[in-house]
């Protein structure tokens, strides 16, 4: 264990503990210019409205955004912006002029890159929707009922506990064609190994307060050992602002989530952006996480930062966990050149 990690523990454990709530509004929240629909379309607001969160090297005044570049990189996708002040937006090496009121663009680029608000642009609202993802669940079992030798989902792999009796191993089945995970600690891999993307996935939990996650550039066949994008709809206080520990959005033992704007038993979409070092996480298009992995390189991205490509995994993290999960889908980033 290196010694960041050990001090993080140490710290863990001498901090009082404090009690997990759900939150005094039962509404979820979304990202600042979307409706709840757009949200679970898949549309992100990339500019909050009030802070630069998510941007580097930006002007930000009376609820207007100018200058300055996402940290978060992407290829091609469907532009939504409310513009105050007529300008240029660069994506990588090409250029999309906006003037004042509302602006819809579809953006292709050869290559992923942050977006750059040109001398003069001014934001109040900036969104896109990520194109070419391709589902990864077809939302159909192809083993025949009680099947005990095959695998019950095309193109993912069950991992068992690699220590617990088969009766504390989590229950994984394809109901109406989304993917019900009870119990655990379990997870569920899909095939292949991916590095930089763009990941959506839509999360019912199904009870409160349960505990699951989604796992990516994973050690292939490995039990859960990769990055976490955490599912916890929990808060302290009841208050949305004071986000739980391990709550939705966040990068699990890295970076809590900045908000709580998920609630449970209501399907909420979260978007994964990883790209190089820089991994971000959007819950019903508001931004929870921007995150740069400054680590030392390795394997294991318990103990370091890994960027070779890894497996998506989903979570069932206890035997109180009840989770559903559909609409799966990715978009690989080309490889520079």
């Amino acid at each position: 264990m290196n010694q960041m990690a050990l001090l993080l523990l140490l710290l863990l454990a001498d901090a009082p503990r404090r009690e997990f709530t759900v939150p005094n509004s039962p509404q979820p929240e979304h990202g600042h210019g979307l409706t709840s629909q757009e949200s679970r379309d898949g549309w992100i607001s990339l500019f909050d409205g009030q802070t630069g969160y998510g941007w580097q090297e930006f002007d930000l005044e009376s609820g207007i955004l100018s200058k300055g570049k996402t940290e978060s990189s992407f290829q091609s996708f469907d532009l939504k912006a409310n513009v105050a002040n007529d300008g240029t937006l660069f994506v990588g090496e090409q250029r999309i002029d906006l003037v004042q009121g509302e602006n819809a663009k579809t953006i292709c680029s050869l290559q992923a890159a942050p977006l750059r608000l040109g001398e003069g642009l001014g934001v109040r609202s900036l969104m896109i929707k990520p194109l070419g993802l391709n589902d990864v669940f077809d939302g159909k079992s192809f083993a025949p009922p009680n099947a005990k030798d095959e695998q019950p989902f095309s193109g993912w792999k069950i991992l068992p506990h690699p220590r617990l009796p088969a009766e504390r191993q989590a229950s994984w089945q394809i109901v109406d064609g989304v993917i019900h995970a009870k119990g655990g600690p379990g997870a569920l891999q899909l095939n292949g190994q991916y590095a930089n993307f763009v990941l959506q996935i839509e999360v019912k939990t199904r009870a409160e307060l349960v505990n699951g996650g989604l796992f990516f550039r994973s050690i292939i066949d490995d039990f859960m050992n990769g990055y976490e994008a955490q599912i916890f709809n929990a808060c302290y206080e009841h208050d949305p602002a004071q986000p739980a520990r391990y709550s939705t959005g966040a990068i699990d033992d890295r970076l809590l989530a900045r908000r709580l704007v998920s609630r449970d038993k209501i399907p909420f979409v979260m978007t994964v952006v990883a790209n190089a070092d820089h991994i971000g996480v959007w819950v019903n298009g508001y931004q929870t996480v921007s995150w740069t992995d400054t680590r030392e390189l390795h394997e294991n991205p318990r103990e370091g930062k890994r960027l070779q490509a890894g497996a998506i995994q989903l979570q069932a993290h206890d035997p109180a966990s009840d989770l559903a999960f559909s609409q799966i889908r990715i978009s690989e980033f080309p490889a520079d050149d």
